[in-house]
């Protein structure tokens, strides 16, 4: 249903915009010849013009979409020839032809004529003109049709702030409306609902006569909301009310109807369904013809009916007309056919016909039992995950890609459920390695894509000047952003200052997405980097493993877990079937005992629910590989919420728990080293070992002071302030370490924001002992909090959407701080934000905690993990050693796993340093000054000997 809104919602936004614009009366079709006539007889080019934009609108009036593009056409010609003194003219013209483009579905065209209407008005009204206002609200409408919701925002926004000034009720309740779009696609019914309420009372006090649209809004929020009552009368009024203003045949009323099918099916009553679809296509047919986005989607809300009603057959026919009706190069009526990507532009409108189609096929496999149906199905999932990468791609900003990747979770699980099934059924090894591949594509797409970004301007013939142009770009878009998002948080944010801003954050934006088109057509290496999906292969991956290595994959659905259990020389995909909201259960069990630091009321009863959890999701996850684990690192790449749970602590046998005994539990920790990986393409392809000396100097260590939090720096997160309490084990963490490996301190005072920034790129290790700041609700936005400075341009909050923009040469860092992997968890996209933007500055590998740990501790197991370090250890081997060397000398309470198992080991593991060598060293050392002493000894011997 959320697909189907976004095809109604084209026409919904800014529709008051396009009667400000038009003009002139109704033509008949033999004006075209009419039009020839009098362009070569009308001298005066600002008269032939009013008279092509008259003859463009009436035909767009009356939905007579060619005859109106012929027109504009001519129109854009006349223009082009220059002399034109009406400038109001160029400026209708630009925007409504924007209009006519984006009603017949031609988005890119229409995004065009939007960028030239945009340029000219800024250079003939002024960058504050009201002028702006359609032209960034329709555009927003092109970039939420796309999905692009970042992009549709930024827009939106745009078009509000200069409606604040023009204080016009009717273009206000458009923009509101457009908020409610947002917010719908977000599923936030109950906001959404608001806002258009919100815009239903602005046309009232407007006395707007176009109801019809906010009616069906409303109606769509009281339906998900389930109050179906309310949502029926609302869709009834809607469609009354267009009838009322424009008749039967009005193209619009098609959507309506169209709407109120789909609420009937979803409400099981049949009896009005296919009469109203019926209806639907009636008028799409009569207004656009069979080849229109809208038609299209008519008939894939008929494939859905049939699929509903277990009528297979019928709903493909219905979903192959609907591609047919969607794709202008693609005419193949046999539902075993799909198109090519050659035929196609990469969109949503596309997938959401694909994946119903591939579904239905699945059903249908289960009533023919033919391998074919089900073979079919799995290469139409194959052309939607191609579908998708090419949309991420198109996306330029990180949240989008996040989206789009939680969005599309569903359809990699179908198609690796799919996937295992053929193995399963066929024994061809090509099935399960597809299914592998799905699961690092749903994993890996979304970093992957900007690490790729990353070396396309390494690797891409990209001058340095371009680069350092588009660096300062980003800083400042992430400097702007920052100062929004902090002041709308405030009780009482500055409104100008945010109007300011963000207009100088709309600039930035447009100039940054015009750079990259450029670096795109004139630097075809860095196009073709960028541009790179592909996911490393089973055979990469096993060549890359070393002998001791076990990697574990997890992908899980509503109702199956699958584990990829590979080695250097074994492959194995497994299936098991659970119930998810369980599943999920004991995993929120075990995080939530490992989290409390409550410890006067940790029971037997707590003893108890934490060890049976621990133990059932070890028989999940690991059941059944005891041979395999046996001598072996552990490689984990998890998925969903158990990304955020140490799979140390769970359980290789039931517990006694008569007692409580924390320290004598069979943790697999014992057994076992453990890292994580957020994909397997991340962590191996392309791989670059950290192993051995670096020429950079050795560690960086930063442990600020919170003894003086500066109230202005920290306003807007004055929920968080009193989590900033002193840790004054973070001093004596870094000193300790510092005894191991030489490094240099920045410690209370010194510990600054700007500090870090102006050294972290010459130290071979970071390590950053201090408190962040989490923000689930953004993960761009989560601090790390350095000492604040008030006299300093840095404000002492990192970011981690800075961290992106920074450039490491480190081989590791630490992050030792309080609840630095507490962000929120983005489906689809691996582990913890703050680690994935050390990733994406250059650092292979992050050791980073997952709560809020006792810093005593901290301090104590770090040094340890340092000196295994030394040793020559792998990174993995020297934290289990340190955990496993605290749990010897740990007492019965501090043995709780939440004081040793919040360290975790992501991304490359081997050893900083090479032990043999240090050996070999002290060896030389110690050897040199053995023989100094034996010959200064000597030499003194023979002095007496002569004397």
């Amino acid at each position: 249903m959320k697909n189907f809104l976004k095809k109604i919602f084209i026409f919904l936004l800014f529709p008051p915009f396009l009667l400000f614009l038009f003009s002139g009366s109704m033509v008949s079709e033999s004006n075209l010849e009419l039009e020839k006539h009098e362009t070569s007889e009308i001298v005066n080019p600002d008269s032939l013009l009013q008279k092509q934009f008259d003859r463009a609108v009436d035909f767009l009036r009356k939905g007579e979409f060619d005859y109106s593009i012929q027109s504009f056409e001519n129109a854009i010609l006349t223009i082009n020839q220059g002399g034109l003194v009406d400038k109001n003219l160029v400026y209708r013209t630009y925007v409504n032809f924007g209009v006519l483009l984006n009603r017949v579905g031609d988005w890119k065209k229409s995004l065009n004529f939007y960028d030239i209407a945009e340029s000219f008005t800024i250079t003939e009204f002024g960058d504050d003109s009201n002028k702006l206002i359609p032209i960034y609200g329709n555009k927003g409408t092109i970039f939420n049709n796309y999905g692009d919701l970042v992009k549709a925002q930024n827009y939106y926004e745009k078009a509000l702030s200069l409606l604040e000034v023009e204080g016009n009720p009717k273009w206000l309740s458009q923009t509101y409306n457009n908020l409610g779009v947002i917010l719908y696609k977000k599923a936030n019914y109950s906001e959404s609902l608001k806002y258009y309420l919100r815009t239903l009372n602005l046309k009232k006090e407007s006395n707007s006569q176009y109801f019809s649209s906010t009616f069906n809004n409303i109606a769509n929020c009281y339906k998900k909301l389930k109050r179906y009552d309310e949502a029926d009368l609302y869709y009834k009024m809607s469609i009354e009310e267009i009838i009322k203003t424009n008749g039967t045949d009005y193209y619009l009323l098609g959507d309506y109807y169209l709407n109120y099918a789909v609420f009937q099916n979803e409400i099981q009553n049949d009896k009005n369904v296919l009469p109203y679809l019926n209806l639907a296509l009636d008028i799409y047919r009569k207004n656009f013809g069979d080849k229109h986005p809208d038609t299209a989607h008519c008939l894939k809300n008929f494939g859905d009916y049939y699929f509903k009603k277990k009528d297979h057959l019928n709903a493909l026919q219905y979903y192959q007309k609907a591609l047919i009706s969607e794709l202008d190069n693609f005419n193949n009526s046999t539902v075993y056919i799909n198109p090519t990507m050659d035929e196609l532009d990469p969109q949503l409108s596309i997938l959401e016909i694909l994946k119903p189609k591939a579904v239905t096929l699945r059903y249908l496999y289960d009533k023919t039992n033919s391998i074919s149906d089900l073979d079919f199905s799995l290469q139409t999932y194959d052309l939607c995950l191609d579908i998708i990468d090419k949309i991420r791609i198109a996306y330029q900003d990180e949240e989008s890609k996040f989206a789009l990747s939680k969005n599309e979770k569903e359809t990699y699980n179908q198609a690796i459920e799919i996937a295992v099934k053929l193995y399963q059924l066929t024994k061809d090894v090509k099935y399960k390695e597809k299914a592998f591949i799905y699961s690092e594509r749903s994993k890996s797409a979304s970093l992957q894509s900007s690490l790729n970004d990353v070396n396309a301007k390494n690797f891409g013939g990209i001058s340095t000047e371009l680069q350092e142009k588009e660096t300062n770009l980003k800083l400042n878009i992430a400097k702007y952003r920052e100062l929004v998002h902090d002041e709308r948080k405030k009780q009482t944010p500055d409104r100008d200052s945010i109007s300011g801003w963000q207009n100088v954050l709309f600039n930035l934006n447009e100039e940054y997405n015009q750079m990259v088109l450029r670096f795109e057509e004139d630097y075809p290496e860095y196009y073709a980097l960028k541009y790179d999906t592909k996911t490393i292969d089973i055979e990469e991956l096993q060549s890359r493993l070393s002998d001791n290595d076990l990697l574990i994959e997890y992908s899980i659905s509503d109702s199956a877990l699958f584990s990829f259990v590979i080695t250097k020389s074994s492959f194995e995909v497994e299936r098991e079937k659970i119930v998810k909201d369980s599943f999920d259960y004991h995993l929120e069990e075990v995080r939530n005992c490992l989290k409390t630091n409550d410890f006067a009321n940790n029971s037997v009863a707590y003893y108890q629910k934490y060890t049976k959890s621990a133990y059932l999701l070890y028989q999940h996850l690991l059941n059944g590989k005891d041979s395999l684990l046996t001598g072996k690192s552990l490689l984990i790449v998890p998925d969903d919420k158990m990304a955020y749970i140490p799979f140390g602590v769970l359980l290789k046998k039931e517990a006694d728990t008569t007692t409580m005994n924390y320290r004598n539990l069979e943790y697999l920790i014992k057994y076992n080293s453990i890292t994580y990986h957020n994909s397997a393409t991340l962590g191996f392809k392309n791989h670059s070992s950290s192993y051995g000396f670096s020429s950079n100097k050795s560690i960086l260590a930063f442990a600020p002071s919170y003894n003086d939090v500066n109230d202005s720096i920290l306003y807007t997160e004055r929920a968080y302030r009193d989590k900033l309490y002193p840790l004054p084990g973070v001093k004596e963490e870094v000193i300790n370490i510092s005894k191991v490996i030489h490094g240099d301190l920045f410690i209370d005072d010194m510990a600054t924001e700007a500090n870090f920034k102006a050294n972290s790129g010459e130290y071979d290790v970071l390590h950053l002992a201090m408190h962040t700041i989490i923000d689930d609700e953004n993960p761009m936005y989560s601090k790390l909090v350095f000492t604040q400075n008030s006299d300093s341009l840095q404000d002492g909050l990192l970011n981690t959407h800075e961290i992106y923009n920074m450039n490491f040469n480190a081989r590791m860092v630490v992050l030792s701080a309080c609840n630095t992997g507490d962000g929120k968890l983005l489906k689809g996209e691996g582990v913890m934000s703050l680690a994935r933007g050390f990733f994406y500055a250059g650092c292979p590998s992050v050791i980073m905690t997952l709560w809020t740990v006792e810093d005593k501790t901290g301090s104590n197991l770090m040094s340890n993990f340092y000196t295994f370090l030394s040793h020559g250890l792998k990174k993995d081997d020297a934290l289990r050693q340190a955990k496993l060397e605290y749990l010897k000398t740990a007492d019965a309470l501090k043995s709780h796993p939440y004081f040793w198992s919040g360290y975790v080991t992501l991304g490359d593991v081997d050893p900083l340093y090479d032990d043999g060598l240090i050996h070999r060293l002290m060896y030389f050392a110690f050897g040199s000054v053995g023989i100094i002493l034996f010959l200064f000894f000597r030499k003194k011997f023979k002095g007496k000997a002569v004397a």
